[in-house]
């Protein structure tokens, strides 16, 4: 990445945020409130962003079939650098208001500077 692009993370970041806060949908359960809660032996799916329009939509549908495996959450990468942010909130929005799961998103912090 470039130093432009580094620079320009956190804003995206925070634009981000501010326009997820304005929607009003119920929060999800602490993942960590739930893991405390959860039998042995439970489990949940981590996704990538696909780089293709089909591969969203492949990934939407596998998401709704796994569902039914009952998973404690779903999990989305958020790049490297914020490389995937706009789809990772999407696809986390989906999973949790279409596809009803519990939906959480992780950051991939590399090529990061400690100040962030």
């Amino acid at each position: 990445f470039s130093q432009d692009s580094r620079s320009l993370a956190p804003r995206r970041f925070s634009a981000l945020v501010a326009m997820a806060s304005e929607q009003q949908f119920a929060d999800d359960a602490k993942i960590a409130d739930l893991v405390a809660k959860a039998a042995p032996g439970w489990f949940s799916f981590e996704y990538f962003p696909p780089k293709t329009d089909e591969g969203v939509t492949n990934l939407k549908k596998r998401i709704q079939r796994m569902k039914g495996l009952g998973p404690l959450f779903t999990d989305f990468t958020w790049g490297a650098g914020g490389s995937t942010s706009e789809l990772s909130l999407s696809l986390t929005s989906a999973a949790k208001n279409e596809i009803g799961t519990v939906a959480n998103m992780h950051l991939t912090c590399t090529n990061q500077k400690s100040e962030m």
